[in-house]
């Protein structure tokens, strides 16, 4: 009930940053709760997702899909090239 009383408050105020503050919390509510359940957030993919971001950006040449997914998994995979031998 705090939390919903303090919505009510802000988006009474006549502070325009209050509002939006309010209708965010209001929009993210249920993510928010689920946070205080679980300890859980989904940081780790938007990390992941930035990285893959960039290889996009940084990849203008590649030809195909495969090349693409072929950067992710080289970028993302944490893979010790320095141990492969041929």
């Amino acid at each position: 009930a705090g939390f919903q009383t303090l919505c009510s408050w802000m988006m009474h105020s006549r502070l325009e940053p209050m509002k939006t503050l309010a209708r965010r919390i209001r929009r993210h509510w249920q993510d928010i709760l689920t946070y205080f359940d679980h300890r859980c957030t989904n940081a780790i993919l938007k990390g992941l997702n930035s990285i893959i971001q960039h290889i996009k950006t940084r990849a203008r040449g590649l030809r195909n899909m495969d090349y693409f997914s072929t950067m992710i998994y080289l970028t993302c995979g944490k893979l010790d090239l320095a141990t492969v031998t041929i």
